[in-house]
């Protein structure tokens, strides 16, 4: 039976959830597709904790690694409990290449991963992302490694980086494979967005938009990591890639929705302060209604012109423009679906999905 050797980077709420589906799925997985898929080894702040008996680490450790993420436990907390004593990460990665196929699950944050990445790469192993930093890098860093193996028969697969489990980049990528001409993406790719902006159409102030977002759980704990637009950013740079652009985080036109005399506050201050921003957001709600339109914070993608993620008014006869709440959508027109062009939607966020989106990839790389 092969086996597989997973090493995951971040016990949060992804990657905690993608271990909770790993043990949940191994003796069916064992069953449907001859492979033993086990958790040698997980990376946090701490360090690393890995079992080096070829066996994986105990599913004790594993669930209660899992839970930290609700609890707040710390990795390295839930190990000293267990027994066991961080190790470096390369240290980790050494001791595990002699029991099977080492694959990274990269569900950190941050691109200071990217350096595991390409070492397990470097080692012949494989490296599945729901990590949008490191494929964002400039060139000629630590990044390269990864888009070197991205190809169709490449060691990289990074589904879970575009809307989380929705099949946004396999569909691209299916696309491309076959010999179709993308022409055009066009997408929200924020649940963040999608919900404030599907209240300020509503007719709530962008201000109380906001703040239900966050009281709801669309955003991070400190929104401006949402509205400034980054990660939508990130998103739109990796679909570029995908489909062949050379282009860095840099060449995108970003519209922030944090004003600068804001973005140094703390969160409190922000969330009393965002109201001034109400007036231009609602004059711009209105014009766009006005014209049978509706405000996205959209992301578009050509091959040849300008990245640019930012606000735009949608004619609310589109599928895009009648899309409500933290839904995604990516629309993807192709000389082959011009007319009518190819849509991919459903939930954008959320641990369960973007974990599935890991653990298909996972797969997809374990049954080669």
């Amino acid at each position: 039976m092969k086996r597989i050797v997973l090493v995951h980077i971040g016990a949060g709420t992804v990657g905690g959830a993608a271990i909770e589906q790993e043990i949940a799925q191994r003796e069916r997985w064992k069953a449907l597709f001859g492979i033993d898929v086990v958790i040698g080894a997980v990376i946090g702040t701490g360090g690393a904790i890995v079992a080096d008996d070829g066996h994986g680490l105990p599913v004790s450790l594993l669930r209660e690694i899992a839970e930290s993420r609700k609890t707040g436990f710390s990795v390295a907390e839930s190990a000293a409990r267990a027994g066991f004593a961080p190790v470096d990460p390369m240290v980790a990665l050494g001791k595990l290449m002699p029991f099977g196929h080492l694959i990274a699950m990269d569900a950190g944050a941050g691109d200071a991963t990217a350096a595991i990445d390409a070492a397990v790469l470097e080692m012949g192993g494989s490296v599945v992302l729901s990590n949008k930093a490191p494929l964002a890098m400039p060139y000629s860093s630590a990044g390269d490694a990864l888009w070197a193996e991205s190809g169709p028969l490449g060691r990289v697969r990074y589904e879970a980086t575009c809307g989380a489990g929705l099949p946004i980049l396999s569909t691209l990528r299916t696309l491309l494979d076959t010999g179709d001409t993308i022409r055009e993406i066009t997408g929200t790719v924020s649940g963040t967005f999608g919900a404030i902006f599907s209240d300020v159409a509503s007719g709530a102030s962008f201000s109380e938009a906001v703040r239900t977002a966050k009281a709801n759980g669309y955003t991070e704990p400190d929104p401006r990591d949402d509205l400034s637009g980054l990660d939508v950013a990130r998103k739109a740079l990796i679909l570029a890639r995908t489909i062949g652009r050379r282009v860095e985080l840099s060449d995108i036109a970003i519209e922030g929705l944090v004003p600068d005399d804001l973005k140094s506050v703390s969160v409190d201050s922000f969330l009393s302060s965002i109201s001034s921003m109400d007036d231009t957001i609602a004059a711009r709600a209105k014009q766009a209604k006005a014209d049978g339109s509706v405000l996205k914070y959209v992301a578009i993608v050509k091959p040849e012109s300008n990245l640019a993620v930012g606000i735009a008014p949608v004619s609310t006869a589109t599928v895009l423009g009648a899309l409500q709440g933290p839904e995604n959508i990516v629309s993807i027109r192709t000389e082959r679906y011009d007319a009518y062009p190819l849509n991919v939607t459903g939930p954008g966020a959320g641990a369960a999905v973007t974990a599935a989106g890991m653990t298909g990839d996972m797969l997809a790389l374990s049954l080669r």
